[in-house]
């Protein structure tokens, strides 16, 4: 299980993350809540989270000095998610310069806070991945013995086909767009360069597997392999072509094991503005209201009522901040029929009511 270190002296701010993400549900335990930055420090040092959230104003040690710290006495620190209430150049580039995986902006929503988690989290299985085989080390000695400037591009068109074949193809669909993703950026380019191109798509795939499967993929072959000198091209070929094909396989099993969640999902997703039942939304996907309701508390953590709130409320807070409608329109928009039970499920999942959010964020 993923641990996780959450820090920040606004003590509102700090529960509101606390009670509103099921971690166990997301294969994560949150191992400590600190209040300052020298207590976040000794959680660090003690329990050794894979995660740290922390904000940059904090007394005692601030989010960047307790990175600063952490560089420099730990060999293998977190990975480090700064948040901030205030959007200062300054400190987003002195957090680039502490490599920090990444900066959100309060106020956040859950779901910007847990794609950030996500990303941090690729980034530590990847790391992990390098340091096991030696394929970081060989790209490194290919561009020491091979500089020369690439004569080619890496091609965004090309990687889109490759994931949509991923997410949405077939076997042979596939094989098809990782070969022309290889032949038109890898092929022909200096080794070095070809290596780091693979190494982007295998990024991107990574990343399509944890967004649609929660998961990363068992088998990390890209970097496991042992890398040789000899018909280099035809390694990277087929570890992004294995790589792809695993991911394919993942996100396909996926989709057989939840296709009931996924058609209530979506059917949530198009319909929140409604007057949303159990009943109704068993009906529109053809199940019993009492199995969609026990496998969507067994597959997604909450119930399904819980999740409406979450759709409607994450809209709402788009619309709060995307114009000047009234407070009673927007409640309207996303589904609730009356302002007050509007603002009662805002404030219990924001901690403010939309009044308090839309005038934070735009302030």
């Amino acid at each position: 299980m993923i641990k996780i270190l959450l820090a920040d002296d606004e003590i509102e701010a700090r529960d509101n993350i606390v009670q509103y993400i099921d971690w166990a549900a997301n294969g994560m335990e949150l191992v400590g809540a600190a209040g300052d930055g020298e207590e976040a420090l000794e959680i660090i040092r003690s329990l050794r989270p894979d995660i740290a959230i922390l904000d940059i104003y904090m007394p005692r040690l601030s989010g960047l000095q307790v990175i600063e710290r952490c560089r420099a006495e730990l060999d293998e620190p977190p990975a480090f998610i700064i948040v901030s209430g205030y959007n200062d150049f300054a400190y987003a580039q002195q957090a680039i310069r502490l490599k920090v995986e990444e900066y959100l902006l309060k106020p956040f929503l859950d779901s910007e806070l847990m794609e950030a988690i996500q990303r941090a989290l690729l980034q530590i299985e990847l790391r992990r991945s390098g340091a096991k085989g030696d394929f970081v080390s060989f790209v490194q000695a290919c561009q020491e013995e091979n500089p020369r400037a690439a004569c080619g591009r890496y091609s965004m068109e090309r990687e889109r086909a490759v994931l949509n074949a991923v997410a949405l193809g077939t076997r042979e669909d596939v094989e098809r767009t990782v070969g022309e993703f290889f032949s038109e950026c890898a092929a022909g380019l200096p080794v070095s360069t070809a290596l780091n191109y693979g190494e982007m798509l295998y990024f991107e795939v990574c990343r399509l597997v944890m967004e649609r499967t929660g998961r990363f993929p068992a088998e990390n072959v890209f970097f496991s392999r042992s890398w040789t000198r000899e018909n280099v091209y035809e390694q990277l070929s087929q570890a992004l072509l294995g790589a792809a094909l695993d991911a394919h396989e993942l996100i396909s099993e996926g989709k057989k094991r939840s296709s009931v969640i996924i058609a209530a999902v979506d059917y949530i997703d198009s319909h929140y503005s409604e007057d949303l039942t159990l009943g109704k939304i068993a009906g529109a996907i053809y199940v019993s209201p009492p199995y969609l309701s026990n496998l969507f508390k067994e597959k997604m953590g909450l119930n399904l009522t819980s999740y409406i709130h979450k759709v409607r409320i994450d809209r709402a807070k788009k619309l709060l901040l995307e114009g000047s409608l009234s407070i009673q329109k927007v409640a309207e928009l996303v589904g609730y029929r009356h302002e007050k039970h509007f603002m009662q499920i805002f404030k219990k999942t924001c901690g403010m009511t939309p009044s308090q959010f839309r005038f934070k964020k735009n302030s």
